[in-house]
Parts: C-alpha cells; structure tokens; sequence
C-alpha cells in the first residue's frame, strides 16, 4: 500500500501472481481503497507506473472472486482500452500490459459458463 500511497509502482516481489494469491482479498478492506488507489494510477504520467498498474489490476480480476464485478463498477476496462491505443513511444510496455489486462477483464472462466443466463 506504500507505492500505492506515493503514486509510484515499480516491478517487485509485491506485483507476482504469487502475492496477489495470498494477498487479493485484503484489497477488500476500507471498501476497496487499495483497489481504487491503484485504478486512480491509471492516469498517471509515468509508463513504469501504467504498466504495473494494468498488470496489477489484471492480477486482482483473475484472483478476486468478484475482481471483473468490481472493476466494471469502477469502469476500468475503458480506461485500459484507452492506455491499449496509446502512440506514444515510450508506451510500449504500457500497451502489453493494457492488452494483457483487457483479455483478463473480458475473459470469462469455463467455470463461470453456467451462470451466464441462455
């Protein structure tokens, strides 16, 4: 919650898929503020910062039981559409990681199938 609070990410331990296992539903606590810090850091001017924060959000929808609930509450996969289309040169590792975080907010699980009403 550190960098989350300084508004700076950097890749690190804290951004496997192994500590979104362990830690993904602490980001439940204060009615998601964790989650909503990192979603703010979607504006951000820095492309270290947008890449994690993509690859982050991307790692709470596939760990979080209700992860594609609450950023679709958070409209969040307009915002990475958007970082997806940058042309800005230094965006290179922003658009893959916005890539890779829209296929995660969109894809549905086999699991999930039968609910999806017919």
């Amino acid at each position: 919650e550190k960098e989350l609070n300084e508004g700076t990410l950097k890749w690190g331990f804290i951004h496997s898929s192994k500590f979104w296992a362990d830690n993904v539903l602490k980001f439940e606590q204060n009615d998601f503020r964790a989650l909503k810090l990192l979603v703010g850091l979607l504006g951000s001017g820095d492309p270290t910062t947008l890449a994690v924060a993509c690859h982050d959000i991307g790692e709470f929808v596939t760990c979080h039981p209700l992860g594609k609930k609450q950023v679709a509450n958070m409209n969040v996969k307009d915002r990475v559409m958007l970082l997806m289309g940058s042309t800005n040169p230094d965006h290179r590792e922003v658009r893959r990681e916005a890539l890779l975080c829209c296929q995660k907010i969109m894809l549905n699980k086999w699991q999930d199938l039968d609910t999806i009403p017919k």
